[in-house]
């Protein structure tokens, strides 16, 4: 299983970086490769003025606003199927009426 395993070179904040991934997984890293890029060169317009340490610092923070907004939707989810399931039950009874 370990010739699942595979390097793949990414560039994060213009350092080049080597990482040993789950081959299936590369998709996710090369996606993960590009919002990081456009992130940063995003803020680096924005703030020229700054620190690359802190165009960084920006980036990490905004990616983790982003992971906390998702984990809110997943806990939701089971949520939002019960509402709809007794939606489902409620019009199914007033329809029999």
């Amino acid at each position: 299983m370990n010739d699942d395993i595979f390097t793949i070179h990414v560039q994060i904040g213009g350092f080049p970086i080597a990482l040993s991934i789950p081959r299936r997984d590369e998709e996710k890293y090369r996606k993960a490769e590009k919002m990081v890029t456009k992130l940063t060169e995003t803020y680096h317009n924005r703030y020229n003025q700054h620190a690359y340490e802190d165009i960084l610092k920006l980036v990490a923070f905004q990616l983790a606003v982003k992971v906390s907004e998702y984990e809110l939707k997943e806990d939701t989810a089971p949520i939002a199927e019960r509402i709809k399931m007794l939606e489902e039950e409620v019009d199914a009874v007033l329809n029999q009426e």
